[in-house]
């Protein structure tokens, strides 16, 4: 139920970003799939980033976050130290979000997030210009 309503809440919020426009409808977006070579939960929290994190953060190596004050997921991945652990954990815990980011991330949430995340880590990783 929890997971039902932070997707829910997810998705009001986005549709509350909407900007209204008088021109002609823009074309739909292609929805881009998860990567082919994730599996398990590291799939489920690539999908789950999609609904509930594209917003703010780019979810994909080489992409910018549409909110500049929000880090990308490779920068996240390639921090010094963190592991798929900590990351789960610091997700699990609202209090370490700053205060635009309102939301929990249920247990469950948080391990398949934290899946997906650490597998944009890399060797040559250098942060892009935001």
């Amino acid at each position: 139920m929890h997971r039902i309503s932070a997707i829910a809440f997810a998705a009001f919020s986005l549709a509350a970003c909407q900007s209204v426009s008088s021109g002609p409808p823009a074309p739909a977006a292609a929805v881009t799939p998860a990567p082919t070579v994730l599996t398990g939960q590291a799939k489920a929290g690539f999908v789950l980033s999609e609904a509930l994190c594209s917003g703010c953060h780019a979810i994909k190596a080489g992409e910018i976050s549409p909110n500049p004050m929000s880090p990308t997921f490779a920068m996240i991945a390639n921090s010094a130290g963190l592991t798929r652990e900590t990351l789960s954990e610091y997700l699990r815990d609202s209090h370490n979000y700053p205060e635009t980011m309102n939301f929990e991330v249920a247990e469950e949430d948080g391990d398949v997030l934290a899946a997906y995340i650490i597998t944009l880590r890399s060797e040559d990783f250098t942060p892009p210009i935001q």
